[in-house]
């Protein structure tokens, strides 16, 4: 489960909690499932999880770059 609580796994950005560099990025995330169909749900938390993802992997780029 997804959240800012104790019990969650994974925070905001996906990211397992204690564990680095690992993100989950499904259906299991979800703290309540949606009344309608999930997969629209599963769809729109991959599509977040990859820009969060890309957008990292662009920072880390960028910040290597200006350290070399």
């Amino acid at each position: 489960m997804m959240g800012p609580h104790e019990r969650a796994v994974v925070d905001s950005a996906l990211r397992v909690n204690g564990v680095e560099g690992l993100r989950v990025i499904d259906a299991s995330i979800m703290p309540a499932v949606v009344s309608g169909n999930t997969n629209a749900a599963t769809i729109m938390i991959a599509e977040k999880g990859g820009d969060m993802i890309h957008a990292a992997a662009r920072v880390t780029g960028v910040a290597k770059a200006k350290a070399a």
